[in-house]
């Protein structure tokens, strides 16, 4: 029996169009500006919407095609160019300006294109941009009144044009990265021109003639410092450089670092909820401290500084740890300790710390339990030593990573299971294929 297929033509309503012009402009928003603009050419209607968008987003990269090189000038041409454009024709206010340039321009043309924004009234400027050796930005950028959020990249330039007066009582976000700031005074001026900053990251920042960073933001709740280089432009320091944290209200700390030729002053933290500690020696610089004092006081000062953490993730490079004899202060309020590789190194340093950890409920090994168990395995054979109190009263999940499944790391859960008494659950990850098993733990 045949069958007939009816095919119905269905009419579709262009629902975007008979869409008011501020909210159609504010849809374009969101794309990257050249596809913005590239809708004028869709109708009459559309001709100049874009030039009522409140975000421009210009990126040099979206002019390159895959059979161009990126060093073609004409790329350049073309991308300036449409800049000038789109600024040129564009009337409304910014909120969001961002620009991307994988490319030299030049300094003048750059800073005219970010002093355009600057009068827009610009909320959050986004700058990942190439200059030269020597960065010099607009002056007006350092005293904007309406800048909430700041993010700079210049690919390893020199801040060498920081004024006296710096003033953005606005900004509440600064992302720094790869800006080498040239004395102590032209960082600590532009942080001290920043009275209500809340959040601020510095990732491979300073410079070689830089020796002391002070932070002084009462409001700021989170910050974020990764591998800020000390003496990466004269010859280093030593261990006189120092960063000073003045910051109250600090909610959420992390310090990642390669470099261990730094210490870290931190006042007393008593709201932090979370701090994220990495250090790892890449420069040699431990081996030239043969007792590892100066690394030892430093790594105490930084760990007294955020005794009051609430999540406490720690990671040091045997480098480090080998060095050193730290003096671990009480960690009263800490509920969740995660451990990197530092505990693959000295066992007797985890058990100090949960001495000094009375409220810990979760403790997790995320590099593993590691390969020289030989001071554990002296605690296994010493019954008579005391059990941490948080393994009596509190500790309720452990999780341990990169399992091999050898004799130690079995007797070390089992060490664990015997001696903390509200254990509920050893969640543990095999090493090999991938697979993980969770064991519901009790002492029996």
């Amino acid at each position: 029996m045949g069958s007939i297929l009816e095919v119905s033509e269905e009419t579709y309503e262009d629902r975007i169009s008979n869409l008011p012009n501020s909210l159609i402009a504010q849809i374009l928003s969101y794309l990257p500006t050249k596809y913005a603009v590239a809708t004028s050419v869709l109708s009459t209607r559309w001709k100049q919407l874009w030039t009522s968008i409140t975000s421009l987003d210009f990126d040099d990269m979206l002019t390159s095609c895959p059979q161009n090189k990126s060093t073609d000038p004409s790329l350049q041409r073309s991308f300036t160019s449409f800049v000038g454009r789109v600024l040129l024709h564009h009337v409304s206010c910014v909120q969001r300006f961002r620009l991307k340039c994988s490319r030299s321009y030049k300094a003048s043309l750059v800073n005219g294109w970010i002093a355009d924004a600057l009068l827009r009234n610009v909320r959050e400027l986004d700058l990942s941009i190439w200059m030269g050796h020597s960065t010099k930005l607009p002056q007006d950028l350092f005293t904007c009144r309406t800048l909430v959020v700041l993010k700079l990249d210049t690919y390893y330039c020199d801040m060498n044009n920081v004024p006296t007066l710096v003033s953005l009582p606005s900004l509440r976000i600064l992302h720094l990265k790869g800006i080498r700031f040239v004395d102590d005074d032209s960082i600590n001026r532009f942080l001290f021109g920043c009275p209500v900053l809340e959040e601020l990251s510095m990732r491979r920042c300073v410079g070689g003639n830089v020796s002391v960073i002070k932070i002084v933001a009462p409001m700021l709740t989170s910050l974020f410092m990764n591998d800020n280089l000390f003496g990466y432009i004269s010859p280093p320091h030593g261990f006189e450089c120092k960063i000073v944290l003045n910051t109250p209200a600090l909610l959420y700390l992390t310090i990642s670092s390669s470099e261990t030729n730094g210490f870290y002053l931190v006042e007393s933290l008593h709201h932090l909820i979370r701090a994220d500690i990495f250090l790892y020696d890449t420069s040699g610089m431990v081996s030239i401290v043969t007792d590892g004092s100066a690394i030892s006081k430093a790594l105490t000062d930084l760990l007294e500084g955020i005794s009051n953490v609430q999540f406490l993730h720690l990671g040091f490079s045997m480098e480090v740890t080998c060095m050193c004899d730290f003096q671990l202060p009480k960690f009263p309020n800490m509920t969740c300790l995660e451990l990197g590789e530092i505990f693959n190194v000295k066992w007797e340093f985890l058990l100090e710390l949960l001495e000094n950890s009375p409220r810990l409920e979760t403790l997790v090994f995320k590099e593993g339990i590691g390969d020289d168990n030989e001071v554990f395995t002296q605690l296994l054979q010493n019954p008579a030593r005391n059990v941490p109190s948080c393994l009596l009263s509190h500790l309720k999940v452990i999780g341990i990573s990169n399992f091999r499944g050898e004799k130690e790391e079995w007797e070390i859960v089992d060490y664990f299971l015997q001696n903390a008494e509200v254990l509920e659950t050893v969640n543990i990850d095999y090493g090999c294929g991938g697979s993980k098993w969770t064991i519901h733990a009790s002492r029996t």
